[in-house]
């Protein structure tokens, strides 16, 4: 039985939109389209529908019971669309190339991109980036409304619908100020991380959660360790390394951003098994630019350094990530 459903894939993008800003001018502004052009659309779309979408007596504007149902589906159908022309488009070129929208943790991205960009450059060079920083959380919301073609982030995350292609492994050190109590070290046990002078990242960070892990502390026990005259938490890992070195205290730094120290500090290595994270990419299950994102992990792993690249699994304690 043929199907009496009459819509565009436009009109699906306008609901959408509209679903995102709760606004209709914003909106259209968004679809580069009038304001009249985008309702008038819409208002056809429900008139075919039979359905309203949009309890337009709110402010944002809202998705009706019928509406935010219907939305789930148009999402799914706006996606397989867009599999079609990836398909369409991957078939008619002779070498790689598309574009890609990418989010990128902060944690990552100040040590991997400058890395990766001439390596993605020399290697495919038909391959466009369009780059995002942003937390764990908002990386897993944007794949989820197709706002972000893919995400470079700790893994695993183990969600439904995202597929997950790890990459590396990357070990954890503790930086800390010449002179500190641990300094004496040769190699770090956990159990000796259970001081209060630790500098930490903000919430939201998943490396925030994994350092507490390794030293056994939660923001409760830290407050009652009575040693930390000043608190101070940080989004930047290049801030906490300079606080470490001209005031004092130590925090733990993934191995990328260990290359550049303060003079006034040490790294330390921990004994084994060494806490440490896993890198990968994250996208959409059966996703329309799957060879576009595996090259782009192609050019990660060459961009890293070898080092690195060579750390296997069986020596680590990798931590888990809370997304």
């Amino acid at each position: 039985m043929v199907s009496k459903l009459n819509f565009s894939l436009t009109q699906l993008e306008y609901v959408m939109a509209v679903h995102k800003y709760g606004h209709f001018a914003r909106a259209a502004e968004s679809c580069n389209v009038t304001q009249p052009t985008l309702s008038m659309q819409i208002q056809k779309l429900e008139e075919d529908l039979g359905t309203v979408l949009f309890d337009r007596s709110k402010k944002p504007i809202l998705l009706t019971e019928a509406g935010a149902k219907l939305v789930a589906q148009f999402q799914n159908v706006l996606f397989e669309a867009k599999k079609i022309d990836g398909i369409i488009q991957s078939s008619q070129a002779t070498t790689l190339k598309g574009i890609l929208n990418m989010g990128v943790i902060p944690t990552i991205a100040p040590y991997i991109l400058p890395k990766l960009l001439p390596v993605l450059e020399k290697r495919f060079p038909q391959i466009e980036l369009q780059i995002s920083e942003m937390q764990t959380h908002r990386i897993v919301e944007a794949l989820e409304n197709d706002e972000l073609d893919v995400g470079l982030l700790a893994t695993p995350l183990k969600l439904a619908q995202i597929f997950e292609l790890p990459l590396f492994y990357e070990p954890f050190f503790v930086l800390c100020k010449k002179g500190h109590e641990l300094a004496h070290h040769k190699k770090i046990k956990y159990a000796e991380l259970k001081y209060g002078d630790i500098w930490l990242l903000t919430e939201g960070h998943c490396l925030r959660n994994q350092i507490l892990d390794v030293c056994s502390a939660r923001p409760d026990k830290l407050s009652k360790a009575g040693r930390q005259k000043y608190k101070f938490e940080s989004g930047s890992l290049e801030t906490l390394k300079l606080l470490v070195d001209s005031y004092g205290g130590y925090t733990l730094l993934p191995m990328l951003a260990t290359d550049s120290i303060g003079v006034n500090t040490q790294l330390l290595q921990f004994e084994r098994p060494i806490p440490a994270r896993e890198v990968g990419l994250v996208y959409r299950r059966k996703h329309h630019k799957s060879e576009l994102i595996e090259s782009l992990g192609d050019a990660i792993l060459a961009s890293i350094p070898d080092e690195l690249r060579k750390i296997r699994q069986k020596d680590l304690d990798v931590l888990s990530v809370e997304a």
